[in-house]
């Protein structure tokens, strides 16, 4: 395998910006910006647009997507949010144990909805907390939490916070044993990582696609299996019926819907301006490939590992470090708000989370801004 080389040349970022969060906001392709350009002019003219393209781009999208995820086309659907994503999939879950679980600081459109569901079910959320446990003790008692009690786990595959990884895979395995349904938030991953979500036993998948699938704002994009193809959407959008594509023949009012996971998809699902934009990063995620993006990420990560360390910077145990997004565990006389200050001053951008200094490298990066974070972190930590 050839070693990706950066990849900043096909981005306008600011020669004189370090930005290290790609976990925050993706930055924009070249190539997407043309891609909006020209929709943009093609809005002047609507007469263009003819039924097709109603759909097309729409399936284009869920193709590039399973292509990077592992599954078929039609068993992805697209959103506006990951928020509608689970509600989407916890509407199509019913409760025969009376237990959800997910974990300690899940991001908030996972545990609301998961909250939501537990409540019209009467059910319970038995949160999984951390605390002061290791990486591998944590995801112990995740897997000892799934019983035949429990209905659904909903989590991340990485830590949105700190980066922590989890067994997902492991997970899946014990939520088929106890026949509890796995949603996964694959935000912080899918684009970044190798992901099957057959192999690792995930039901329900859902990413934002404005982080590493260098989409826009107000789009999402999820996989459900085949157990979700008969359920219920939340909304009956007129472009999800099997014969939308006949502009004629819609108010037949046809009952059935596209085949596999299209029932799910919001209505006007074919945003005119901001579906180009996720197609051409979907599109450029394939052609790197993500083993390569992780290898890339990998040397960087390795880099300022070798740096740091000798400062009294600690990382996530390797096993459970992922080297696109992970947290620095700094000297506990360190205030985290300070260093972000500081980083922000000489223009090196970061994420504080809770008290966590959030680090998310990508191919757009080069050992250059990661020298710009050493040298400031040993500034600050002598």
């Amino acid at each position: 395998m050839n070693m990706l080389k950066c990849q900043k040349h096909l981005f306008q970022l600011n020669n004189d910006i370090h930005y290290l969060n790609c976990a925050y906001k993706a930055p924009l392709l070249k190539s997407a910006e043309k891609a909006l350009l020209d929709s943009l002019e093609k809005e002047r003219n609507p007469y263009h647009y003819k039924p097709n393209d109603f759909f097309e781009i729409t399936a284009n999208i869920c193709k590039s997507f399973s292509q990077i995820i592992g599954c078929r086309a039609q068993n992805t659907a697209l959103f506006p949010s990951t928020s509608y994503g689970f509600a989407s999939a916890l509407n199509n879950i019913k409760s025969h144990g009376g237990k959800a679980i997910t974990i300690e600081n899940e991001f908030p459109s996972g545990y609301f909805a998961l909250e939501k569901w537990a409540i019209s079910n009467k059910a319970e959320i038995l949160v999984i907390e951390r605390g002061d446990k290791t990486a591998q003790n944590w995801n112990n008692h995740i897997l000892d939490s799934i019983d035949d009690s429990t209905d659904v786990v909903l989590l991340s595959i990485i830590h949105w916070m700190n980066g922590t990884k989890l067994n997902i895979k492991e997970i899946g395995e014990k939520c088929r044993k106890h026949n509890a349904k796995l949603i996964a938030d694959g935000t912080q991953i899918v684009g970044a990582a190798p992901i099957n979500v057959k192999e690792l036993n995930i039901d329900v998948l859902i990413c934002a696609a404005y982080k590493w699938l260098f989409g826009p704002y107000s789009m999402a994009i999820g996989y459900f299996s085949e157990d979700f193809h008969d359920g219920n959407p939340i909304e009956e959008s007129w472009m999800n019926r099997s014969n939308a594509m006949n502009f004629s023949s819609i108010t037949d009012y046809d009952t059935n819907y596209k085949p596999g996971s299209a029932r799910y998809n919001v209505g006007q699902t074919s945003n005119f301006m901001l579906s180009p934009i996720l197609l051409e990063g979907l599109n450029q995620i394939n052609q790197w490939g993500t083993s390569n993006i992780q290898a890339y990420c990998q040397m960087l990560a390795n880099y300022l590992k070798e740096s740091l360390n000798p400062m009294g910077v600690e990382f996530e145990d390797e096993n459970y470090f992922y080297p696109h997004l992970f947290s620095l565990k700094l000297p506990n006389d360190i205030n985290p708000e300070t260093v972000k200050i500081q980083l922000e001053n000489k223009n090196i951008y970061v994420s504080l989370r809770g008290s966590y200094v959030r680090v998310s490298i990508n191919v757009f990066n080069q050992k250059e801004n990661l020298d710009a974070l050493i040298n400031c972190c040993h500034q600050l930590l002598g």
